[in-house]
Protein backbone atom coordinates (compact mmCIF):
# COMPACT_ATOMS: atom_id res chain seq x y z
CA UNK A 1 0.00 0.00 0.00
CA UNK A 2 2.91 2.17 0.87
CA UNK A 3 4.62 1.95 -2.33
CA UNK A 4 4.46 4.65 -5.25
CA UNK A 5 2.54 3.25 -8.67
CA UNK A 6 4.75 1.89 -11.43
CA UNK A 7 5.19 4.00 -14.68
CA UNK A 8 5.78 2.06 -17.63
CA UNK A 9 9.11 1.84 -19.05
CA UNK A 10 8.19 4.04 -22.37
CA UNK A 11 6.83 6.88 -20.11
CA UNK A 12 10.09 6.61 -17.52
CA UNK A 13 12.10 6.51 -21.10
CA UNK A 14 10.23 9.86 -22.43
CA UNK A 15 11.02 11.60 -18.79
CA UNK A 16 14.46 11.15 -18.75
CA UNK A 17 14.51 11.86 -22.75
CA UNK A 18 13.10 15.27 -21.48
CA UNK A 19 15.25 15.66 -18.21
CA UNK A 20 18.42 15.07 -20.54
CA UNK A 21 17.79 17.23 -23.29
CA UNK A 22 16.58 20.00 -20.78
CA UNK A 23 19.68 20.06 -18.83
CA UNK A 24 22.13 19.92 -22.41
CA UNK A 25 19.90 22.54 -23.81
CA UNK A 26 20.32 24.63 -20.23
CA UNK A 27 23.81 23.92 -20.15
CA UNK A 28 24.48 25.25 -24.04
CA UNK A 29 22.59 28.26 -22.80
CA UNK A 30 25.42 28.81 -20.32
CA UNK A 31 28.10 27.92 -22.71
CA UNK A 32 26.65 30.78 -25.04
CA UNK A 33 26.59 33.10 -22.65
CA UNK A 34 29.73 32.43 -21.09
CA UNK A 35 31.49 32.53 -24.34
CA UNK A 36 29.03 36.10 -25.02
CA UNK A 37 30.69 37.94 -22.13
CA UNK A 38 34.15 36.82 -22.56
CA UNK A 39 33.78 38.43 -26.64
CA UNK A 40 31.60 41.17 -27.68
CA UNK A 41 30.38 43.67 -25.78
CA UNK A 42 31.13 42.46 -22.35
CA UNK A 43 34.80 41.81 -23.67
CA UNK A 44 35.56 45.34 -22.48
CA UNK A 45 34.93 44.67 -18.88
CA UNK A 46 36.80 41.53 -18.82
CA UNK A 47 39.88 43.21 -20.18
CA UNK A 48 39.82 46.21 -17.66
CA UNK A 49 39.47 43.74 -15.03
CA UNK A 50 42.30 41.72 -17.01
CA UNK A 51 44.35 45.23 -16.51
CA UNK A 52 43.57 45.88 -13.43
CA UNK A 53 45.14 42.36 -12.30
CA UNK A 54 47.98 43.10 -14.23
CA UNK A 55 48.47 45.99 -12.44
CA UNK A 56 48.39 44.40 -8.84
CA UNK A 57 51.27 41.89 -10.28
CA UNK A 58 53.55 44.29 -11.44
CA UNK A 59 55.13 46.24 -9.29
CA UNK A 60 54.84 49.71 -10.42
CA UNK A 61 55.40 53.52 -9.45
CA UNK A 62 52.78 54.71 -11.64
CA UNK A 63 49.17 53.59 -10.95
CA UNK A 64 47.52 54.71 -13.26
CA UNK A 65 49.38 53.91 -16.25
CA UNK A 66 48.10 53.19 -19.80
CA UNK A 67 47.97 49.61 -21.27
CA UNK A 68 50.79 49.83 -23.60
CA UNK A 69 53.11 51.35 -20.61
CA UNK A 70 51.77 48.86 -18.37
CA UNK A 71 53.26 46.00 -21.09
CA UNK A 72 56.09 47.61 -21.12
CA UNK A 73 56.60 47.80 -17.44
CA UNK A 74 55.56 43.59 -17.86
CA UNK A 75 57.98 43.09 -20.03
CA UNK A 76 60.87 44.59 -17.96
CA UNK A 77 59.47 42.78 -14.68
CA UNK A 78 59.70 39.90 -16.72
CA UNK A 79 63.36 40.05 -17.88
CA UNK A 80 64.00 41.57 -14.01
CA UNK A 81 62.83 37.71 -12.84
CA UNK A 82 64.53 36.01 -15.29
CA UNK A 83 67.71 36.91 -14.33
CA UNK A 84 67.52 36.79 -10.89
CA UNK A 85 65.92 33.53 -11.21
CA UNK A 86 69.36 32.92 -13.04
CA UNK A 87 71.76 34.39 -10.75
CA UNK A 88 70.39 32.23 -8.04
CA UNK A 89 70.83 28.88 -10.10
CA UNK A 90 74.38 30.62 -10.48
CA UNK A 91 74.34 30.88 -6.76
CA UNK A 92 73.05 27.38 -6.54
CA UNK A 93 75.71 25.78 -8.58
CA UNK A 94 78.59 27.66 -7.22
CA UNK A 95 78.05 26.69 -3.76
CA UNK A 96 76.40 23.85 -4.54
CA UNK A 97 79.52 22.09 -5.81
CA UNK A 98 81.87 23.71 -3.07
CA UNK A 99 80.12 22.12 -0.39
CA UNK A 100 80.09 18.80 -2.21
CA UNK A 101 83.79 19.39 -2.71
CA UNK A 102 84.30 20.32 1.69
CA UNK A 103 81.77 17.33 2.58
CA UNK A 104 84.18 14.85 0.22
CA UNK A 105 87.61 16.13 1.71
CA UNK A 106 86.10 15.56 5.41
CA UNK A 107 85.19 11.85 4.66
Amino acid sequence: MGSKPRISVPTAVRRLRRRLSNSSTRLRKRQVSCHRSSTGTGGATSVSGKLAALRNLIPSENADAKPDQLFRETADYIVLLKTQVLVLQKLVDFYGSQSQENRDATV
